[in-house]
């Protein structure tokens, strides 16, 4: 016969607080995403989530600790989501394009995420956790493609990353089959910008997606 085994007390608990904060934070992820974080009270977070009010100060100090949280966890989705899309891809100047094309999709394939992030696209390029570098990288690595011998300023970073955070989120407000054309539009601005070539521009804007 089988041997009957428990779990242990401190397993169950775990599970248990595991599922509260998990609870929380897909109710920060909500209202963020319905854009009704900044006047959410604690006490409404913890109703949507069917948590105690009590129970949201065992897991964040404030609604501000949440929403990080909540943000830094769909963020890692989203690069997850793009480190696939980009496998096996290794010229600089075509992760860039792909990378913004794709992210000018987002809302096509994942509407919930897309809500959340896109809005939040200027504070996650600043650094935050968990895309810290993750476009500036990107942008770093495709000026040094283009003219490896010129030396770039952090401002021609900034000024490119704030292109694309800002159209990303002006995206956002438009019908669909005009996010696209955006997005592709964005890649050969943020390209010619650096100083990619024309042809090489209009091959990776028109490359076809998976």
């Amino acid at each position: 016969m089988e041997k009957i085994t428990t779990v242990p007390p401190e397993g169950r608990n775990a599970r248990r607080k595991e599922r509260t904060r998990a609870a929380l934070v897909r109710a920060a992820q909500e209202l963020l995403a319905d854009g009704r974080g900044h006047d959410a009270s604690i006490k409404t977070i913890t109703e949507l989530a069917d948590v105690g009010f009590g129970s949201f100060f065992n897991y964040f100090d404030n609604k501000t600790e949440l929403f990080d949280a909540a943000i830094t966890e769909v963020a890692q989705r989203y690069e997850e989501w793009l480190d696939e899309r980009l496998t096996g891809v290794t010229d600089p100047l075509q992760r860039l394009a792909l990378s913004i094309r794709y992210t000018g999709r987002l809302h096509l394939s994942h509407p919930d995420e897309a809500s959340l992030l896109i809005g939040q696209f200027a504070v996650l390029y600043e650094g935050k956790a968990p895309l810290d570098g993750r476009i500036s990288a990107d942008i770093v690595g495709a000026m040094a493609a283009v003219a490896p011998e010129v030396p770039r300023g952090s401002s021609t970073v900034i000024s490119v990353a704030g292109a694309i955070a800002a159209v990303l989120t002006a995206a956002s407000t438009l019908p669909e089959e005009s996010r696209a054309q955006l997005a592709d539009s964005l890649v050969a601005d943020v390209l010619r910008l650096i100083g990619a070539d024309d042809a090489v521009i209009d091959e990776l804007v028109h490359a076809p997606l998976d």
